[in-house]
């Protein structure tokens, strides 16, 4: 196989498969395929073809994805772990050489990322995927969304746009890779065009490896001036608390240990804003932004549309 002709792709709707699709389409290069459940009234690009899969029937999945080159699965952190567990076997069966597993996340093969309850139960898939020996594996890493912890993720940034008010870690200058939608959906576009094999760049290159992007490496003072510039407040608009980023996390975690998974919004956020605990790997491993030809995005441009869509919603 010279190069991935085929993709089918889980959750080809969500926020994550959305720009993937869109991204895969414009290169021109894939016939990609859609793996929904029968009881999904989601819309589906009319440019993509579709197979209805029951998670409970082997057969189904195995026959869904007979002939693919690619698998990619996008689920929500809501869907049952077996779900994933079920695609990589039938995976294995029906032949499929690549998998992108459900990471799309923060650096797993940091520790202190690894050991986070939400990234440590990912291992699982990539030893599941090694031990049956029929497929790769290649883990997305682009750490915080940065469209999602700004504007629609429980806050996790530390911004509440509407009401004006940050809550920062420490002091609101520790940095962290933050990466857009958009920018993940170029990059596994970029990524599964390459050639299978043959000089660098290709697919090849990070097989049964982390394949590391970003669009922003940034403070969330950083942030917080870029909202200030677009829209057009000053410091005395904005209320700033700030509070000590160990201390957070440890009380997320206690807050996890109760059953309260708001906690785990600060175990994530919280540990990478921490210097060493892996959200700095595009200055301590690189990324791969370069040899895609990915572009370089501009900061003010994707708050501006945060806060717009935000707005737009309060309308709504």
């Amino acid at each position: 196989m010279a190069s991935i002709k085929t993709v089918a792709i889980v959750g080809a709707t969500g926020n994550v498969g959305k720009h993937i699709v869109t991204s895969l389409l414009a290169t021109k290069k894939h016939t990609i395929t859609a793996l929904t459940r029968p009881e999904s009234t989601a819309t589906i690009d009319p440019s993509l073809k579709v197979k209805k899969i029951d998670y409970n029937n082997h057969a189904s999945l195995v026959d869904a994805l007979r002939g693919q080159d690619a698998l990619i699965i996008t689920l929500s952190v809501k869907t049952p772990g077996d779900h994933q567990t079920k695609l990589i076997e039938a995976a294995a069966e029906a032949g499929v050489p690549w998998i992108l597993p459900n990471e799309f996340g923060s650096d797993n093969a940091h520790p202190d990322i690894g050991a986070i309850p939400l990234y440590s139960v990912k291992r699982k898939y990539r030893d599941q995927i090694e031990e049956l020996g029929k497929s790769k594996w290649i883990g997305v890493v682009n750490a915080l969304w940065y469209e999602f912890g700004l504007g629609g993720g429980g806050n996790g940034l530390g911004f509440d746009i509407k009401n004006r008010t940050a809550s920062m870690y420490d002091e609101g200058n520790n940095k962290t890779v933050t990466t857009t939608f958009s920018q993940v959906g170029r990059a596994v576009a970029a990524l599964l065009s390459l050639p299978v094999t043959g000089s660098s760049p290709c697919l090849s290159d990070w097989s049964n490896k982390f394949f590391y992007i970003e669009s922003f490496f940034l403070s969330q003072n950083d942030i917080l001036a870029s909202l200030k510039r677009v829209t057009g407040t000053k410091d005395s608009d904005w209320k700033v608390s700030y509070r000590n980023g160990f201390e957070a996390v440890a009380e997320g975690n206690k807050q996890l240990a109760k059953g309260n998974f708001r906690g785990g919004i600060d175990v994530i956020y919280g540990t990478v804003f921490l210097p060493g605990k892996g959200g700095d790997y595009s200055q301590t491993k690189g990324t791969a932004n370069k040899a895609l030809g990915l572009p370089v995005e501009d900061l003010d441009e994707v708050t501006s549309k945060v806060v717009e869509e935000g707005m737009s919603k309060k309308e709504g």
